[in-house]
């Protein structure tokens, strides 16, 4: 079955072009997962709050015929025991019905931190430059405080070309290089996504 899927994709004044490279970014991303899923369809609204509401419109469209899910920052460690309890509060507000809360899935506790995973990926953006040595060490990545893999991003990218990571101009061409079984390794949620994407591929 097809899958549609609903990604974060930064802040709601984002240019019309960096959403498109957004979109082009996790499309490779998840084509990196199996090559069959390059038929997925992502949609990037931008903040968080706007992915949800466009996810809920989502669901009255396209429920029928293809799988719609939402992926998005949790911004904070996940103690809940799902991510739509997580997300409980945001899925209220855009009246995302109970019973289709279950394609919800998070970049814990933030995308840069996928992108902390894989050095190789980084290099591959910023060049050999890149100080790997000061990203997170932690082999379970979502238990590092979304603003320490900001700093320690920030800290990795200082001495290269670019002088200093930005979201937009930066994020879709890491996620085109980024390893997905490298983020699986240290982010169940990610490897999570991924088991859901692979089952997709079978229905």
């Amino acid at each position: 079955m097809k899958v549609r899927i609903y990604v974060e994709g930064g802040p709601q004044a984002i240019d019309a072009n960096g959403l498109r490279r957004f979109r082009s970014g996790f499309k490779r991303h998840f084509e990196r997962v199996d090559p069959r899923l390059e038929a997925i369809e992502v949609v990037a609204p931008g903040s968080t709050e706007q992915t949800i509401k466009r996810y809920a419109q989502g669901l009255k469209q396209y429920s029928d015929h293809s799988r719609v899910a939402l992926l998005v920052d949790s911004d904070s460690p996940v103690t809940a025991n799902s991510p739509a309890e997580h997300l409980r509060a945001k899925l209220d507000s855009a009246k995302v019905p109970q019973d289709a809360r279950t394609n919800i899935f998070l970049m814990v506790q933030c995308m840069e931190s996928w992108f902390a995973t894989d050095a190789t990926a980084l290099k591959a953006c910023f060049g050999d430059r890149l100080r790997e040595n000061v990203l997170p060490r932690n082999p379970d990545i979502e238990v590092v405080p979304k603003k320490d893999t900001l700093a320690k991003l920030a800290a990795a990218v200082k001495p290269t070309p670019a002088g200093r990571y930005q979201k937009i101009q930066h994020g879709a061409k890491i996620l085109a290089e980024l390893n997905p079984d490298t983020v699986a390794k240290r982010s169940r949620h990610a490897s999570g996504l991924h088991a859901f994407l692979l089952r997709s591929l079978r229905a």
